[in-house]
């Protein structure tokens, strides 16, 4: 393990710490090896017509954002990597910004992703706290604490919302079809070797820490299964070649999810060897997909068929890849679909059965595309002639086929020791597994022979299938979501429109009301203790300067109509603060209220004569008589709290103990207000002075 630390902002628990360990040394691979196809890929895809530089650009962040979540050593430098996906994907899915369904599948993406982002910020600010630190390393050394903690449920849940999100698991998988408006190579990238797959390495990387438990177990195991079967199920009747590998990988990351979910060593083994495998097969099934889009002009199943004669190379990678989607021997998918019905068997026997169903599901779709696409006879109502690509295209996918054959057939030699470093950094301890492809005639095998024979029955009985799919209720995950946008619009615009619409008043009072719950609160839920401090003499000269501060607040709302007299009663309000500094030994603030007060009152005097002489009745008897009474609470609580902190002595230093002790050391100057101004308060000051410079410009031209 290699790792690199450097303090930020400690007191704030964010540090830039990354190390590289197995499971980030894994993911590590999978974005710069794939993101370097992909990249290839994209310079031979897009048209000449498309601001390519624009699309590098949206791909080299996405990328860097991906590689800052699996090196970060800090949950909260991991987090804001975290959003930097979520911001560069949606510029990448909302690339073809003409296309209404594009710029559709980005806000959908940014939402569902955003919104769960923002649930798992709060909890990995409880992991923290419960373990007492933000830096990874850390909390996975705090397993029986952060379990025994009474946060635990909250935070697990909280980060399951962000992971179940990113990774498209049920019920938030709706937005991950949607995304595939987006260029194929996005798709390629994005949504089967990188950005689903961060919702999985969190649960990962977490797993030492958050797995073993019951919750644990129903949650994370219980939407993998659920998210496994659905999204094999719908895949099997998608007609868009990329639609219905965007199910397939929906089902995909649910099987990783259960595998997780499961909480055995041996599940994390399989868990992580499908994650190697699915990028593989997954990636080059995208790019495949883009190339019959590329060649064919269209990508509607409907209006395929018969490509295997015309594309040749397009066809044996499609096959191969499509092969070890399903699980066949001997490609890389049958090693982790052996893996996991072996753990669903060891687990239950419902388990082991719904995720036989979800395998033979997988077998149905895989089976249908490579059929439906390919085989048959040749057609001639294709929108373009088809024809192999260059090597520029078909180049990138075949490299991975390759990959496909070879850890299939030399797993232990290709990935071994990427598989062992990986599986022991996530289960943390040190694992040695053995992968091989044949076991015996095991259960698990059993199982997979009868998901490959039931897969092809359903697609020799695929009309009928179809038929009963289309008699089924379809709920439509795009309509939910936009009825749900729209109700949450128009509830956050009635209730915008009802506090700011557009009077100053309302506003204050909103502002106003919500200050004096939070002091109610606050005061009846804590403890105040008795006031230490006593009381001082009440000097005649301060009590004269009480009583003129509640007569002229009593007449300023009496003759408010009357401008002129109601600018001098103002004016009191500034004058007896310039007596309260110089009864408190304060000549230069008061010399300098004196001043402001005076230049104010001259102003506001030239501004009145351009205004009525009197001010209209604007509110209702009813509205002042709240006004009033919502002044004297507000006047009330913040008298109650002044009177509160003047008679309690506090326990820790107060800022005036720090500006008093350091305004001559660190400022080199007696007067410690002047030392405030200047130097601790020096930007604050310099800001206030360069708006004054401005406004000074503007008037002068």
């Amino acid at each position: 393990m290699v790792e690199t630390r450097l303090d930020w902002i400690p007191s704030l628990g964010l540090n830039a710490n990354f190390r590289i360990d197995g499971l980030g040394l894994l993911f590590g691979i999978l974005i710069l090896g794939i993101g370097l196809l992909i990249i290839t890929y994209a310079r031979f895809y897009l048209s000449r017509k498309d601001p390519v530089g624009q699309f590098y650009t949206y791909l080299m962040l996405f990328q860097g954002a991906m590689m800052g979540i699996v090196l970060s050593d800090n949950i909260l430098l991991l987090l804001v990597f975290w959003e930097l996906t979520s911001l560069s994907s949606f510029l990448l899915i909302g690339y073809w910004k003409h296309l209404p369904e594009g710029r559709q599948g980005a806000r959908m993406a940014l939402t569902v992703t955003g919104l769960g982002g923002l649930a798992m910020i709060g909890g990995m600010m409880i992991l923290g706290s419960i373990a007492g630190s933000y830096d990874i390393s850390q909390i996975l050394t705090q397993r029986e604490a952060i379990q025994a903690s009474p946060l635990y449920t909250p935070a697990l849940i909280l980060i399951l919302l962000g992971a179940f999100t990113k990774s498209a698991q049920f019920p938030f998988h709706f937005w991950l079809p949607r995304a595939m408006a987006a260029p194929t190579p996005v798709s390629a990238y994005l949504h089967s070797a990188t950005m689903v797959k961060a919702g999985i390495f969190l649960l990962a990387r977490l797993w030492p820490v958050l797995s073993g438990t019951d919750l644990w177990f129903w949650l994370v195991g219980g939407a993998g299964l659920i998210t496994m079967v659905i999204g094999a199920f719908i895949a099997i009747f998608r007609d868009d070649l990329k639609s219905l590998l965007a199910y397939s990988t929906v089902s995909h990351l649910g099987l990783i999810t259960m595998l997780l979910g499961m909480g055995t060593i041996d599940g994390v083994t399989a868990a992580i060897l499908h994650i190697i495998n699915h990028a593989t097969f997954k990636a080059a099934l995208f790019m495949v997909a883009g190339i019959v889009d590329h060649e064919t002009g269209t990508r509607s199943i409907k209006r395929l068929g018969g490509l295997a004669r015309l594309m040749p190379v397009t066809f044996v990678m499609a096959l191969i890849a499509g092969l070890s989607m399903a699980g066949f021997p001997p490609l890389n998918g049958f090693l982790s679909k052996e893996l996991m019905l072996e753990e669903a068997v060891s687990t239950s026997p419902s388990v082991m059965w719904i995720a036989t169903l979800g395998a033979l599901f997988s077998v149905c779709y895989s089976l249908r595309l490579i059929w439906a696409t390919f085989m048959g006879p040749e057609r001639h109502d294709y929108p373009q002639h088809p024809h192999d690509p260059g090597i520029g295209l078909w180049g990138p996918p075949a490299l991975l086929v390759v990959l496909v054959v070879l850890i299939g057939l030399l797993s232990n030699t290709m990935i071994g020791w990427l598989l062992e470093a990986s599986a022991s950094a996530t289960a943390g301890e040190a694992l040695h597994p053995h992968l091989a492809l044949w076991h015996g005639f095991t259960t698990a095998f059993k199982l997979s022979l009868l998901a490959i024979a039931g897969g092809a029955v359903l697609v020799v009985l695929y009309r009928p299938f179809a038929a009963f799919h289309r008699a089924m209720p379809h709920p439509d995950a795009k309509a939910m979501f936009d009825a749900v946008f729209k109700g949450a619009s128009v509830a956050a615009n009635l209730v915008t429109d009802r506090l700011t619409n557009g009077s100053m008043g309302r506003a204050l009072a909103a502002f106003l009301l919500t200050v004096l719950a939070c002091g109610a609160y606050a005061w009846s839920s804590g403890n105040p203790g008795q006031g230490m401090r006593p009381m001082l003499p009440v000097q005649p000269v301060a009590l004269t300067g009480w009583f003129l501060l509640v007569a002229g607040s009593l007449a300023l709302g009496w003759l408010h109509h009357r401008r002129l007299l109601a600018l001098v009663v103002i004016s009191i309000v500034g004058l007896i603060a310039s007596g309260a500094f110089i009864y408190l030994s304060a000549p230069d603030l008061a010399l300098t209220q004196i001043s402001v007060e005076v230049v104010t009152v001259i102003l506001m005097v030239l501004a009145l004569n351009f205004l009525p002489k009197t001010t209209p009745a604007e509110t209702s008897q009813r509205k002042r008589g709240f006004d009033a009474f919502l002044a004297v609470l507000v006047g009330l609580g913040f008298g109650g709290l002044a009177y509160a902190i003047m008679r309690r002595d506090f326990a820790f230093p107060t800022i005036a103990d720090y500006m008093l002790e350091n305004s001559y050391k660190l400022g080199g100057g007696t007067n410690v207000v002047n030392v405030i101004l200047v130097d601790f308060r020096g930007y604050d000051t310099f800001g206030e002075i360069t708006v004054l410079g401005i406004a000074a410009l503007a008037i002068l031209l």
